[in-house]
């Protein structure tokens, strides 16, 4: 049997696969700490504590309740939102309505009326919100394959909440970033070292790319803008083989996941130019990667 491999565990866990990662897990002795730590999470539900106030806890409460309801038990997605919404009508007492238009901006009124920022709405597909309290804005240089321009970037601390991923993922990978309507990006400070390639690639290149295709087509759908910007991390990553991460990470099932089907477009079309269906990614050299992913953006367009 092959090794544990934290990029196959990741990747089951980036397309929402939480029962296929804790099976995963099941093989490797190794690994029966974790295993029982996902366990006690999603099978005796002790849900995750926080510092939330008495105002905010139970609001919280019924986003755990969501995603153990989609990822944990596999409810379809309508009927988990179908019993949030009617959570959250209890807790807000009110009626029950649907969550993203009736339910969740009085949800993002009581969080901002305690101090929090309120970031809702879906990712991949699925509700779950970014609450965090500090903003500390900073501006940056970004150079990216079609021009180089200052962006400023608001470093986020103090979160409550970081979505879906950060929960199944017992908080071990999340989404880093975003790009505002406005050109503004956002980073998740406390997930970065902030003089990493992590950070200056596949933060900031990223979230700038976004920000600049945005900026000449804003009806770009999401899964091109995915693909443009895991292009130019491509490009520009010279420390990490990202070219795996993608590999894991491909999903052509779940057209909301953008992050998945730009993935497997890109390993698709990098075997294309590689003349080998079965080219072992892990043998491909950076040198060789950067110039691909630089022939594959070019070929790209925001139009």
């Amino acid at each position: 049997m092959a090794a544990y491999d934290d990029g196959v565990f990741f990747g089951f866990l980036l397309k929402g696969a939480l029962r296929p990662a804790m099976d995963y897990l099941t093989q490797f002795p190794e690994k029966s700490a974790e295993l029982q730590r996902y366990q006690r999470r999603f099978e005796q539900e002790p849900y995750a504590a926080n510092d939330a106030d008495a105002d905010l806890a139970p609001l919280l409460l019924v986003f755990q309740q969501y995603y153990r309801d989609v990822f944990y038990w596999n409810l379809p997605e309508p009927a988990a939102r179908q019993q949030m919404q009617a959570r959250f009508a209890q807790c807000l007492l009110t009626e029950a309505g649907e969550f993203d238009t009736d339910l969740e901006p009085k949800i993002k009124d009581v969080f901002e009326s305690n101090g929090f920022h309120y970031l809702g709405g879906r990712t991949s597909g699925y509700f779950g919100p970014y609450i965090w309290k500090v903003t500390t804005p900073k501006l940056y240089t970004v150079e990216l394959p079609e021009g180089t321009q200052p962006y400023r970037v608001n470093l986020l601390s103090e979160f409550l909440s970081k979505s879906w991923l950060d929960y199944i993922s017992l908080g071990r990978i999340s989404t880093g970033g975003w790009a505002d309507a406005d050109g503004v990006l956002n980073c998740v400070a406390e997930s970065y070292d902030l003089t990493s390639e992590a950070f200056t690639v596949s933060l900031l290149k990223h979230e700038a790319q976004h920000a600049m295709d945005l900026s000449r087509n804003a009806d770009l759908a999401p899964a091109q803008l995915e693909y443009r910007a895991k292009l130019v991390e491509l490009i520009y990553s010279v420390e990490r083989n990202l070219l795996l991460a993608f590999a894991e990470e491909a999903d052509s099932s779940n057209p909301a996941n953008a992050h998945g089907l730009a993935a497997a477009k890109i390993i698709t079309l990098f075997r294309t130019k590689l003349g080998n269906a079965a080219a072992p990614l892990d043998a491909v050299p950076i040198s060789q990667i950067r110039q691909i992913a630089q022939e594959l953006f070019r070929e790209s367009s925001v139009l």
